[in-house]
């Protein structure tokens, strides 16, 4: 936030909020810019903020920011144990949501009424009923909800936040030969990869799928409107490509029908893609082919990257890992561009990223945080992006700004490879 806090009054800053408001938010504004639309939602947010703070004062802001853990344990809390799904599109009393999920009613009080003070949920006769039905808000935390988020709020408010209150420990812990133990491994004490502990526990692995689709629909639902991606060539080898959540949204748009992909993960991971495709129709499904391997393998065969393809792409792999490990990662991929039958000089990579700027919404920061909890990882600067990228051996030939939280960097072969 730019704006210095003394030269500033809540009266000041909800004054900017309602020309905000008249200027992007209007009904009946049906022409607005659609960029300047996703602008303005991140200035509001900011605009906010900056109105709770100058009206609270800094010492009530500070401990309200802090508390804001408990709310987001209440929320976790009510998700996972399927309340909106209890509730359905009845009415329930807090002890009948406490026989229907097992949890203890005192408990169930409490979350309820931390969640409604948020508009969570509705108490039926007024406050103090304790008597429950679902709004437009609790709708969301439903499973079978078009918009669910609720598996995306599970691993939030359950691995991810039970790793971010490890990053102390995580911070001052030793390096082994200069591999540091992540915040994750230390909440829930294994040595592997976040990945292979992901893709080893059924459960943990399939929400996590729902999750990072439910999260990039939020976050990055632009991204397929924004970026011209049936102007690729094909095949389109995903490296770390999941189960295939970016193919799943892609092919259901008809423009992209022509377009083919090669699915590149962790054997497990390619194990729980292939499932997910099986139950897609035909013919997207049978656009789809996955390849088992490592893109950190210190060797190329070993790595068993599909070599020579026109186009490389990946996302929301990067910010997952170390500087080192990205050079190692993108020396890899451009390795496989280049093996026989001989380099296609026009083929291209295409990183799919965030990339924090000055004007970063708060949903990009408070993702930076868990991105570091869960594996060391890193939302880096464009600068920072791009310098890795040109020391891989590639030049950029473009970079997209949408109305996401991703932008997209276009790259193509360099002669020069920096050591």
């Amino acid at each position: 936030m730019s704006t210095s806090q003394s030269a500033v009054t809540p009266v000041t800053i909800a004054e900017q909020i309602l020309q905000l408001t008249k200027a992007h938010f209007d009904p009946s504004n049906a022409t607005d810019d659609p960029f300047a639309l996703y602008d303005a939602k991140i200035r509001m947010q900011d605009l906010c903020d900056q109105l709770l703070q100058s009206a609270l004062g800094r010492l009530e802001y500070t401990i309200l920011l802090a508390e804001s853990c408990q709310e987001s344990s209440a929320l976790g809390f009510i998700s996972s144990l399927g309340v909106a799904d209890i509730i359905g599109d009845e009415t329930k009393t807090v002890a009948e949501l406490s026989e229907a999920s097992g949890a203890d009613s005192r408990f169930l009080s409490i979350a309820m009424s931390c969640l409604t003070r948020h508009n969570y949920f509705e108490e039926a006769g007024g406050f103090g009923t304790q008597v429950y039905r679902n709004n437009k808000l609790s709708d969301i935390l439903r499973e079978d909800h078009p918009e669910s988020v609720k598996d995306a709020v599970g691993f939030i408010c359950d691995e991810g936040f039970k790793a971010t209150s490890y990053l102390l420990e995580a911070s001052k812990a030793p390096s082994n030969g200069g591999k540091r133990v992540s915040a994750v491994q230390l909440a829930y004490g294994f040595d592997k990869s976040v990945f292979e502990w992901m893709s080893d526990n059924e459960w943990r692995g399939r929400r996590m799928g729902k999750a990072m689709q439910q999260l990039h629909r939020m976050a990055n639902g632009n991204v397929l409107a924004d970026y011209p991606w049936n102007k690729l060539i094909s095949p389109i080898i995903d490296i770390g490509g999941g189960i295939g959540s970016l193919e799943l949204a892609l092919l259901k748009d008809e423009q992209n029908a022509e377009l083919r992909f090669t699915i590149f993960d962790i054997p497990k991971t390619i194990e729980n893609a292939k499932k997910t495709w099986m139950a897609q129709p035909e013919p997207a499904s049978s656009r789809v082919s996955f390849t088992p391997g490592d893109f950190l393998a210190s060797d190329l065969d070993e790595t068993r990257i599909p070599r020579g393809q026109p186009t490389y792409l990946i996302r929301h792999v990067l910010h997952d890992w170390t500087d080192d490990q990205v050079l190692n990662i993108l020396r890899n991929v451009r390795q496989a561009m280049c093996a026989a039958p001989g380099p296609d000089p026009n083929a291209k990579l295409i990183l799919c990223e965030m990339l924090l700027r000055d004007s970063s919404a708060r949903f990009m920061r408070t993702t930076s945080m868990q991105l570091l909890a869960l594996n060391n990882g890193v939302t880096r600067t464009e600068a920072e992006m791009v310098k890795l990228v040109e020391m891989s051996g590639f030049n950029i030939s473009r970079i997209h700004h949408m109305r996401a939280a991703d932008s997209i960097i276009e790259a193509e072969l360099s002669t020069v490879v920096e050591g």
